[in-house]
């Protein structure tokens, strides 16, 4: 199992959702986990204001990367798995990738959204000091019926790259925002609180999965088209 997980893009793409998702799951399967926040936006630091996460789960706020440095260290030393969420700075996102094993690249279902997941990854592909350490792929953040014309605009994008892209991503749905309302996980709510919450959760379960939380993460390069997903939906 992977131990450090960053996840971040140079343009706002879901990353504290990706994050938190994973952290959830691992704590639903009672995997120790610490959820890094170090972006600047806050998304996770309202959430974790709210309570009420699993005691498996622990919240750490890290200001800048010494920060981030000392918490995986406190992680390492509960045997915890680390799930940094890096956000969309570059500084952070370069310097969380460069700790992690596995580099998430969140992306939405639009053109902008998947040209900054683009220079994400070629702004890691770049930097020398990831080279030794394990990968990186795109993941979409919140997968939903889009128009054609729009599918192969970033099918275009994204396959100008051979980085590995998820076959499971996360759907745009109430369930895996209800968190950051209403505090906890999609495994500690209920369904009077937000519908959809079983689909959510299997949704979870198998992206954590193939992430490689739950078992071998996907290994092969060929990537699945992210159009596949979206006709899913």
């Amino acid at each position: 199992m992977l131990s450090v997980i960053s996840v971040g893009s140079l343009k706002a793409s879901g990353s504290a959702t990706v994050a938190l998702t994973l952290a959830s799951v691992a704590a639903a399967a009672e995997i120790p986990v610490m959820l890094v926040d170090a972006a600047a936006h806050g998304e996770l630091a309202g959430w974790a204001a709210k309570g009420a996460h699993p005691p498996l789960l622990q919240y750490e706020h890290a200001a800048d990367i010494a920060a981030i440095e000392r918490a995986l260290r406190q992680a390492w030393r509960r045997g915890a798995l680390a799930i940094i969420d890096a956000g969309e700075e570059e500084l952070t996102v370069r310097a969380a990738a460069g700790l992690a094993e596995r580099a998430l690249i969140p992306v939405r279902f639009s053109p902008l959204s998947a040209y900054s997941a683009l220079v994400t990854d070629q702004l890691l592909a770049a930097d020398a000091r990831l080279a030794p350490r394990g990968d990186r792929c795109f993941v979409a953040s919140a997968i939903t019926a889009i128009g054609n014309g729009v599918a192969r605009s970033i099918e275009a994008i994204i396959g100008t790259s051979d980085t590995l892209r998820l076959p499971v991503g996360l759907s745009q749905c109430a369930a895996h925002l209800a968190p950051f309302v209403h505090g906890g996980t999609i495994f500690t709510l209920d369904d009077t609180v937000v519908a959809g919450l079983d689909h959510a959760r299997a949704e979870a379960a198998s992206f954590a999965h193939a992430v490689g939380i739950l078992g071998a993460a996907v290994e092969s390069k060929p990537a699945p088209s992210f159009d596949a997903q979206r006709r899913a939906a």
